[in-house]
C-alpha cells in the first residue's frame, strides 16, 4: 500500500494548514479559561493542542490504512500491531511521529515534569510520553482515543503498562499533572470523532462509562 505523506490532504486542508488551525483553537481555548488562571492555562490549552495534533497525526494515518489506528494494523504496512502485547505505549507512538513531521515535542505535557523530550523517534520510550492510548477506540466514534497519563483508579494511581477499565471501576485524575487548579484534579481527553476536551476529575467516570464499549484496554 502506498504510504502518504505527512504533507498529504486531509479534509481539504494541508498537514501545515490544520495545524495552523489547532493553533488558532488553542488560542481561542486559552483565552476559554477561566482568568486568573496565570501560566497554568496556557499550559492547559497547549496539553489540548498536543493531543489535537495526535488525534489529527491517528486520523492521517487511518486514511492510509484502510481505516485502522497503528496498533491495528502489521509492521510489515507500518503499523505496530506486533506490540501491541508488550503493553508499552513507545512503540505505537514512534510509528505515529511519522505522521507528525517526526517531532517528539508534542507528546510530552508541558505540566510533565518526569518527562523529557526524545532527541529523535528512535529513542522514543515511555519516559518520553504523558500520554495513554486507547486500543479498543472504535474508529469514527465517540472513543476515548487519547489522553493524559495521570489515570487514578479506585484511590490509586494507574502504573505503566496495561490498565484494563471496566464500568465497576471509580475513575479519576491524580494532580501529577494540572496540579494546581482549585477546582479539583483535571485531565484531557482526545476522542476518536476529533473533539479534545478538558474532563474533570469527577466527571471521569461518567466519560468512560458512557464509551461504545464496556472494556477499554489502556496502555
Amino acid at each position: 500500500m502506498k504510504m502518504r505523506s505527512a504533507k498529504g490532504k486531509i479534509s481539504g486542508l494541508t498537514l501545515l494548514e490544520a495545524l495552523v488551525v489547532i493553533a488558532v483553537v488553542a488560542i481561542l481555548a486559552a483565552l476559554a479559561l477561566p482568568s486568573g488562571g496565570g501560566p497554568h492555562s496556557s499550559y492547559l490549552s497547549m496539553c489540548m493542542s498536543n493531543q489535537r495534533q495526535i488525534e489529527l497525526g491517528l486520523s492521517l494515518f487511518k486514511e492510509d490504512h484502510s481505516g485502522e489506528y497503528p496498533w491495528q494494523d502489521s509492521a510489515t504496512n507500518g503499523g505496530s500491531l506486533e506490540s501491541v502485547s508488550g503493553y508499552q505505549v513507545s512503540p505505537h507512538f514512534r510509528v505515529l511521529s511519522e505522521y507528525q513531521g517526526k517531532q517528539t515535542r508534542i507528546f510530552i505535557c508541558p505540566t510533565d515534569k518526569s518527562r523529557q523530550e526524545a532527541t529523535d523517534r528512535a529513542q522514543l520510550q515511555n519516559t518520553n510520553i504523558s500520554y495513554f492510548i486507547n486500543l479498543n477506540a472504535l474508529t469514527n466514534s465517540t472513543s476515548i482515543l487519547t489522553g493524559d497519563r495521570h489515570l487514578e483508579a479506585d484511590g490509586k494511581a494507574v502504573n505503566p503498562g496495561l490498565f484494563v477499565y471496566t464500568t465497576n471501576a471509580t475513575l479519576n485524575w491524580t494532580r501529577e499533572l494540572h496540579g494546581k487548579v482549585q477546582s479539583g484534579p483535571i485531565g484531557v481527553l482526545s476522542f476518536a470523532d476529533g473533539h479534545v476536551q478538558i474532563v474533570k476529575g469527577k466527571d471521569l467516570s461518567s466519560v468512560f462509562k458512557n464509551q461504545p464499549v464496556a472494556t477499554n484496554h489502556i496502555i
